[in-house]
């Protein structure tokens, strides 16, 4: 009851804070062009305690699921179009900075959290230090202390730019520069593009730092979720071949993409057998087995930082794109979830950063009634030359609002059914 009840307060804290910034976005944005804000809330739902300064009611209220930021005349009526300091009043390129503050400040508090995460620690260089067996680098003459220096023209300077590179085109190969001994090198290594099997499954970590063969999260719309997989789950085997750490898994699965496969799973005192097919997923693959790590500094953690900010719109396009489902989404309760597997302050911190990206890359789409759908109105106003009816508007802003509620509760309902 008592982790519950924690991971309600932190996923509470999360909350408020990426809403609060994101609606202090468009408040500062409306104070600095003279629109007037009739209401700056944090929370929804009956006041705790009210306060009006210069022309704004400050709020905070008692339902901690976000707050708003009430923008005199961005609901266009006849009581607010004539009023000097109305949103209506003001051109297209003010509306625009208005409506997409609030992204902008979700991004600037992930970056600053990104930061703030990565400036103490350790990052992973790009100085090889082994290799996997039948390592595609090795085979192309790389050795152990040789420091990868670009990929096909594209310099990087942490491991993160190396795991996270997409291969683009049909080719499997690639040219890459290395240094040894003070040396640039030039090769092209072979077959750095391979398939192999996933079945959407995270575990959990010791107390010595190794990662173990339970179960800790299993994805939305995954291989593992449609069977039956569920979090503290002991995978045991696969294909009877013994995996007592989280290593075996993987490297069994990995052998067999489009294959079906017996993962042999305790649950409590239960033995169950699960036939799944894991799927067949590309990756870029140069068989790196271990990397030098070196002392983080600001440029490596704004590297860090970009790294993660490419991740996220990468999976939006991903989804936009048709690589992935409506099935791999989350929402609320998927995200609670991973809020009450996060442990530590950092990994909290973390986890808020992250969440600001989405709910920014998310408000950004041009879909009504999100910031982006917003911009999108006034787009169109300025080629057509031409105020979009207050009926169109309204009319566009709830369906807008009805899809998204829609998704919602699949999401969630898909969520609740993976984690029961």
């Amino acid at each position: 009851m008592i982790t519950f009840l924690i991971t309600i307060v932190k996923l509470l804290a999360i909350i408020v804070a990426v809403a609060t910034v994101h609606e202090f976005g468009h408040f500062l944005a409306s104070k600095l062009l003279k629109v007037g804000v009739d209401e700056f809330s944090i929370g929804f739902g009956p006041k705790i305690v009210q306060k009006k300064f210069k022309g704004t009611m400050y709020s905070l209220r008692w339902i901690p699921l976000g707050g708003y930021c009430a923008i005199e005349g961005e609901e266009a009526t006849e009581d607010n179009k004539e009023s000097e300091t109305s949103y209506q009043k003001k051109n297209a390129f003010e509306k625009i900075v208005i409506l997409s503050m609030g992204v902008i400040f979700n991004f600037i508090l992930a970056t600053v959290v990104f930061l703030a995460v990565y400036l103490p620690g350790n990052v992973a260089t790009t100085q090889v230090t082994s290799f996997t067996e039948d390592s595609v680098l090795a085979q192309a003459g790389l050795q152990a202390g040789d420091i990868i220096k670009s990929i096909n023209g594209k310099e990087v300077e942490l491991y993160s730019q190396i795991s996270n590179y997409r291969l683009d085109g049909d080719s499997n190969d690639i040219t890459l520069e290395y240094e040894r001994d003070g040396q640039i090198y030039t090769t092209t290594v072979e077959d750095a593009r391979r398939i192999e099997g996933k079945i959407g499954i995270s575990f959990k970590i010791d107390d010595q730092g190794n990662q173990t063969n339970v179960v800790e999260l299993t994805g939305a719309g995954t291989s593992a979720t449609e069977v039956g997989i569920k979090a503290g789950d002991i995978i045991l085997s696969v294909d009877n071949v013994s995996t007592p750490d989280a290593v075996s898994v993987v490297n069994e699965i990995e052998k067999k993409p489009n294959q079906e496969v017996v993962v042999k799973v305790q649950r409590g005192e239960e033995i169950i057998d699960y036939s799944i097919v894991p799927e067949a997923t590309e990756v870029f693959d140069l068989g790196i087995a271990s990397i030098a790590t070196t002392k983080s500094n600001i440029s490596y953690a704004f590297i860090e930082t970009v790294e993660n900010i490419k991740s996220i719109v990468g999976s939006y396009v991903d989804l936009f794109a048709g690589r992935v489902s409506l099935d791999n989404m989350s929402g609320i309760v998927g995200i609670g979830e991973v809020v009450s597997k996060s442990e530590g302050v950092l990994n909290f911190f973390f986890l808020m950063a992250m969440i600001s990206m989405a709910v920014g890359v998310a408000n950004i789409l041009p879909f009504p009634p999100l910031d982006g759908g917003k911009i999108l109105l006034v787009l169109i106003e300025c080629v057509t030359r031409k105020k979009v009816s207050e009926k169109v508007e309204l009319t566009v802003s709830y369906i807008g609002l009805g899809l998204l509620l829609l998704l919602t509760v699949f999401v969630t309902y898909k969520d609740i059914v993976r984690i029961i």
